[in-house]
């Protein structure tokens, strides 16, 4: 096997090769729309992971929700839809579940890093927006 390549539970058929995209995909685990880094199938059948859903953490914790302990699972738990718990979209697929609250994350939500820093502008997430931020526009 390849330096770049991986085996995975959710295609196990063929290996798949890290590779950069600049064209939107849509993630076979999870469900979510993905750009850039991904691992594909390295036969043509069109199979995308994000790198979260294709090297996920087997348990994770998140500083926005400090007694929660979330672990991977490959499908939603129950029969009932559940949402993520930071976009509030509908989890569809790989999700971070926390068994003592009942929260989701979705893999890319989950890992979103607290500050992006290009040298020129910091970016913070924020567990809430207040009023007062969600007022500013961006200017470009």
């Amino acid at each position: 096997m390849k330096y770049n390549e991986i085996s995975h539970f959710s295609h196990p058929q063929h290996k798949l090769k890290f590779e950069y995209s600049e064209v939107p995909f849509k993630c076979d685990g999870c469900k979510e729309v993905g750009i850039g880094s991904r691992y594909k199938c390295s036969a043509s059948c069109d199979f995308d992971l994000h790198m979260h859903c294709a090297l996920p953490s087997t348990t994770i914790s998140h500083p926005f929700y400090t007694k929660c302990s979330f672990q991977f699972l490959s499908s939603p738990p129950g029969n009932v839809p559940r949402y993520c718990n930071a976009c509030e979209k509908d989890v569809n697929g790989f999700v971070y579940h926390c068994n003592s609250c009942g929260f989701d994350l979705h893999p890319c939500c989950a890992k979103l890093p607290m500050v992006l820093n290009d040298g020129e502008v910091k970016l913070f997430l924020y567990r809430k927006v207040s009023r007062e931020f969600s007022l500013y526009k961006c200017a470009t």
